[in-house]
């Protein structure tokens, strides 16, 4: 039987048209990734595809954490990048997709393999399926007559063993010659001088926002915000942690079916709570994050901002310090970050430093349209002998379920 798509330009390139419509025979219907030339008419089909959610990504690592909230979300996600992207995102998918068994299709193009000699990508590809073959990932090569079977074992795959697949795609692996995209001309962005004066001026906004709390203010002890969270928030929310004590205290102390604790893929929390709000437009998604976190993934923040999810109240917990190793410092007192936000869409930003101040802010978000950033000063210091949550395919499931039910 034939698919049919919404706006879908089947005359695009019929290889790629075939692999779509086997990806949406199987149920896909989200794709976030990082562009490769290759995969240039598979990625157009996700944007043009209005059947589709499509988040393109500023980071590889970060399209594996937007991934697996939409995953959470009850999605079934297509991740596509190039093997030196995957590559660098192994940590994400060894430590949150593998042991979280979150089964989702990797589309990679394999550059560096037998037959391209471009030197950047050599070592890369002589790595790419050794790494595969050490994660234990199924991975086969696509070609013009084995798109439908390598789709469809992919799938087999991943259902069956509950672990992401990854399909490789050569450079020129379709003889097919569409037309250029291009259209439409250029023109000349008049020459605008940026002088002393627009310095001035966002040095004036830094300081208005940042008097308010500076190093000798008030701060909260790490428990104490998270108690004021806890007591704002509803079983309804969707809460995700990040990783270390912040998630390790949560979870011996307020464990629940809505909450999901990014215990690996450190700093990848927010790209969880963007592609979780993405999929579940009608359910309040609560971002716990750390300073360190949110610096270790800063691109996140452009990409919330341009997909502006309504549902998303990011609070970010600022000790400036990598707390949960052993406090060393971070970086987060000259990031600006609240200001970061603001400046990428963020529609609104506040500042707080005291319990009352944010249980108070939190309630007042409910009734805000996202994104919206909380922004909390906390001290150091504070316990560190918490239990692990260990069980993780377990509140996986749990937390996929409670809202899938909803």
């Amino acid at each position: 039987m034939e698919l049919r798509f919404n706006n879908f330009n089947k005359s695009q390139n019929p290889y790629a048209n075939r692999f779509h419509n086997k990806l949406k025979e199987k149920g896909a219907n989200f794709a976030t990734g990082v562009p490769c030339g290759v995969l240039r008419y598979f990625i157009n089909n996700f944007e043009i595809d209005k059947n589709f959610i499509h988040i393109p990504a500023q980071s590889e690592p970060e399209a594996v954490g937007i991934s697996a909230g939409a995953y959470l979300g009850s999605k079934i996600p297509v991740v596509y990048m190039q093997n030196s992207g995957m590559l660098k995102s192994t940590n994400e998918i060894s430590s949150l997709l593998i042991p979280c068994e979150m089964p989702l299709l990797f589309v990679v193009t394999y550059r560096g393999c037998s037959g391209e000699n471009a030197p950047q990508h050599l070592v890369g590809g002589k790595l790419t399926k050794k790494v595969l073959e050490q994660l234990d990932i199924f991975c086969t090569e696509l070609e013009e007559n084995n798109i439908e079977e390598t789709v469809s074992g992919s799938y087999d795959f991943i259902n069956e063993k509950k672990k992401p697949a990854v399909i490789l795609i050569k450079r020129g692996w379709s003889s097919y010659k569409g037309k250029s995209n291009e259209t439409g001309s250029e023109s000349e962005i008049p020459n605008e001088k940026l002088g002393y004066g627009s310095k001035k001026v966002i040095s004036d906004v830094l300081s208005k926002i940042f008097n308010r709390t500076s190093k000798s203010s008030k701060k909260m002890k790490r428990e104490v915000a998270l108690d004021s969270i806890i007591n704002s928030t509803s079983s309804e929310d969707a809460i995700f942690s990040t990783t270390g004590l912040i998630s390790r205290s949560l979870y011996e102390r307020y464990d629940s079916p809505n909450q999901f604790y990014n215990v690996g893929s450190f700093g990848m929390v927010s790209s969880l709570g963007l592609g979780f709000a993405v999929s579940k437009p009608k359910t309040r998604t609560i971002v716990i994050d750390g300073d360190a976190s949110i610096l270790t993934n800063f691109g996140t923040l452009v990409t919330i901002g341009y997909n502006n999810p309504k549902n998303l109240t990011h609070i970010v917990l600022d000790n400036n310090a990598y707390a949960s190793c052993t406090e060393e410092r971070s970086c987060s007192d000259t990031a600006k970050i609240p200001f970061v936000a603001a400046l990428q869409g963020y529609s609104s930003i506040h500042l707080v430093n005291t319990e009352r101040g944010l249980e108070q802010t939190i309630k007042e978000s409910e009734e805000m349209e996202g994104p919206v950033l909380i922004y909390s000063y906390i001290g150091l210091g504070g316990r560190r002998d918490f239990k692990r949550p260990l069980n993780l395919p377990y509140i996986t499931k749990r937390f996929k379920n409670y809202f899938s039910e909803k």
